[in-house]
């Protein structure tokens, strides 16, 4: 959804741009935040149009509600959508009794990372010998907030494509290991559901009679959908590549950097490929390049490590509204940074180096080691 704006009497398009939203559990509450102060400073002078969006499990819902709230009215409402769903899931959890609501407040054990509280470790235990599937009590707990925050008649404007945003939606075909990516007219709640059914918390969620878990494990979040949509990929990520503090050595440690350096690598392969096909093109001319159906791709990255990288494993299913605002908080603060260094670049140069886009900015890569 393009907005022209006027410079000095000339028409120009705003630059065109593409979101890719990772998913993390309750972290997504920080790519809340960024998408509030992206949508926010569309109407203070750093406007952009966003052409396409995709995203797994948490990002997969952010995306949906982002797209859908782009599609029925705008920034504002898109605002709204992303508002009342995190409110709605901090709520619900509190109704539920979530094990780990009393938890998420900083405290003595370990300030934001709750791993050794006694909510966390009696979870554990009880998800050793139990499963979704025995259960007795089970109730999707993910449908109902969803369905508060997304109303039919937004999800039927955004599945009739009558503006707004082209959305991607992954998750993971049990049956098959498949990718499966959804797009619009056969977006759902069941779809959001299904992105973001991790398996060892939810029953698995049929769409068209297979079964799917999710997205995060092929793609988190899938980035190929996008580059027919724009060339500029902005990536908002809540899993940290970079953390000072490794190897870890305990158990809880292990765990938290296993499902990290899980859930980065579907996102590290596509950003290789893609970078492959910008080398190519790069390597082949101006004019070669010009007359070739693929086009270079440039790269944006928001992301925090170091804050993120305080949060245990265990945080990412906590519904603190503490835990959340305090995410959400710096997901605005991290967009504004990044508008104020990066804004200019859009629509003309990668605003980072690809290449070493995932390493800690202190270190340089030659030949395949690192050193200061």
């Amino acid at each position: 959804m393009a907005i022209e704006a006027s410079t000095g009497g000339v028409q120009q398009s705003d630059p065109k741009v593409a979101l890719a939203l990772q998913g993390g559990g309750s972290h997504g509450a920080f790519t809340w935040g960024v998408l509030d102060r992206l949508l926010e400073s569309t109407s203070q002078g750093t406007p952009f149009s966003v052409e396409a969006i995709s995203g797994a499990s948490a990002g997969g819902i952010n995306a949906a509600l982002c797209a859908a709230g782009l599609a029925s009215g705008g920034a504002a409402k898109a605002r709204e959508r992303l508002r009342t769903f995190w409110e709605a899931v901090s709520h619900a959890g509190e109704q539920a009794g979530n094990a780990l609501f009393g938890f998420s407040e900083p405290g003595p054990f370990g300030g934001w990372n709750i791993d050794w509280s006694p909510g966390a470790i009696f979870s554990e235990i009880v998800g050793l010998v139990a499963s979704p599937y025995n259960n007795p009590f089970y109730r999707d707990p993910l449908g109902p907030v969803v369905r508060s925050a997304l109303p039919e008649s937004d999800l039927s404007t955004l599945n009739a494509k009558r503006g707004g945003p082209r959305l991607f939606v992954c998750a993971t075909n049990v049956r098959t290991d498949e990718r499966i990516i959804f797009t619009q007219p056969e977006i759902s709640v069941d779809v959001l559901r299904a992105s973001a059914c991790l398996p060892g918390e939810f029953r698995t969620v049929n769409v068209h009679g297979e079964p799917y878990w999710d997205g995060g494990y092929l793609g988190n979040p899938p980035l190929a959908p996008l580059i027919a949509h724009a060339q500029d990929l902005i990536l908002i990520l809540v899993n940290p590549f970079v953390r000072h503090d490794m190897p870890p050595r305990n158990a809880r440690g292990i765990l938290n950097r296993l499902n990290e350096i899980g859930f980065n690598a579907s996102v590290v392969l596509e950003i290789n490929a893609i970078e492959a096909v910008n080398r190519v093109l790069d390597s082949v001319g101006e004019e070669a390049a010009s007359k070739s159906r693929f086009k270079t791709v440039r790269f944006h990255l928001i992301r925090d490590d170091d804050f993120l990288a305080q949060f245990g494993f265990v945080s990412k299913s906590s519904t603190s509204w503490s835990l959340l605002k305090t995410l959400f908080d710096r997901g605005r603060e991290v967009a504004q940074v990044w508008l104020t260094e990066n804004y200019a670049n859009l629509g003309k140069v990668s605003s980072l180096d690809v290449k070493d886009a995932l390493l800690d900015p202190t270190l340089k890569r030659v030949s395949g080691t690192h050193t200061q």
